[in-house]
């Protein structure tokens, strides 16, 4: 079976991408793995100062669960077989090995759009991700 891999983040974009990945899985009955990643707890921050490592793991998992329910319900609706992924790290590393470890063929993201100027200086994840895959990646305004 062919697997594809749409990382989450809540914008519009990426629910742009589960449409598009949607009718590349009905084309070539794939299976859709749906990724959020969520940043690490910054142990030198203030973060430690109010929250257990335990109580930031349990309020980040309940905001990826919210991010990621709308492409759940896209995937569902549309009756295509799909994983859920949550992962605690740096967003554009984190997509790479995720797409090796389930062994996809393909990544389809959404990008903000931020353009040529918003990428040279402040970078993009989309450009990280392309750098840092051999596989093909879509990327959906």
């Amino acid at each position: 079976m062919i697997d594809i891999l749409v990382p989450i983040d809540g914008s519009k974009n990426a629910l742009r991408a589960v449409d598009y990945a949607i009718a590349q899985a009905k084309r070539l009955r794939a299976r859709v793995h749906l990724l959020n990643v969520q940043p690490l707890l910054d142990d030198y921050g203030t973060v430690r100062a109010y929250l257990s490592r335990q109580r930031h793991r349990e309020l980040t998992m309940q905001r990826a669960k919210a991010i990621l329910k709308p492409a759940v319900e896209r995937l569902r609706r549309a009756r295509i077989a799909h994983d859920v992924h949550t992962v605690y790290d740096d967003i554009a590393p984190a997509i790479a090995r995720a797409s090796r470890r389930l062994k996809c063929e393909s990544i389809v993201m959404g990008t903000r759009g931020m353009g040529v100027i918003g990428n040279l200086f402040l970078g993009s994840v989309a450009t990280r991700v392309i750098h840092l895959t051999r596989i093909p990646v879509t990327l959906i305004k």
